[in-house]
This record gives structure tokens, sequence and C-alpha cells, in this order.
């Protein structure tokens, strides 16, 4: 199941899926709605378990906040799992608008996967 898109980069170690940004901005209504769309086409596919990692991320607004928290719900609502990985790309975002505590977070995808 490992593969590449222009904006993903989307790989899978026993039984988690590991999707990592390849856009070091995620602050553009386009950019998001290109990988929302392809993380929708992977729930739908069954993923359950999912790593979404941000090593490469250096920019992230309210749009991109705004799908992390419907992913998240989507995930919770399967019954899946999601770690945040790389978080402290993000952290800047998640502290403002104080939405960290709903998010597990992890400072790699190795830490996220053992979470998982």
């Amino acid at each position: 199941m490992d593969y590449e898109t222009p904006d993903l980069l989307v790989r899978e170690v026993k039984g988690v899926t590991i999707v990592r940004l390849k856009n070091a901005n995620l602050t553009g209504m386009l950019e998001i709605q290109h990988v929302s769309s392809e993380l929708d086409q992977l729930i739908e596919k069954g993923v359950r378990k999912l790593v979404f990692d941000f090593k490469y991320v250096k920019h992230a607004g309210s749009a991109a906040l705004g799908m992390l928290i419907m992913l998240q719900k989507k995930m919770d609502k399967l019954s899946g799992k999601m770690v945040l990985s790389h978080s402290e790309n993000i952290a800047d975002l998640l502290k403002v608008s104080r939405t960290a505590s709903l998010f597990t977070l992890a400072s790699d995808p190795k830490a996220a996967f053992a979470m998982i």
C-alpha cells in the first residue's frame, strides 16, 4: 500500500498507516482540500490506525486545524486511533487554539507507532 501523491507519502507498517505531509505550508484551502480528500479515501478503504506526520510542515493555519479536528472525529466515530507525529511543528497552532488535548501527540513516527 506504499505510495506517493503530490501532497502525501503513504506507507503501511504492521497494520498502521503512516501519512507524511510533503508540503511545508498548510495554510491554503487548496492544499487542505487535497490532503483532506486523500485522507478521506484512506479512511473509506478501512484505515483505522493512522500516524499523521508533520515532519516537513513549517506553517499550518486554522484550515489545517479544522481538518485535523474533523479527521479526529471521524477516527473516533469509527473506533480508530490517530497520533500526530512531529507535533512540535504545529505546537504553536495547537497552543493558541487550545486544542492540543484533543489529539494524541508524538515526537516522531516511531514514538507514534508505539502509541498505537
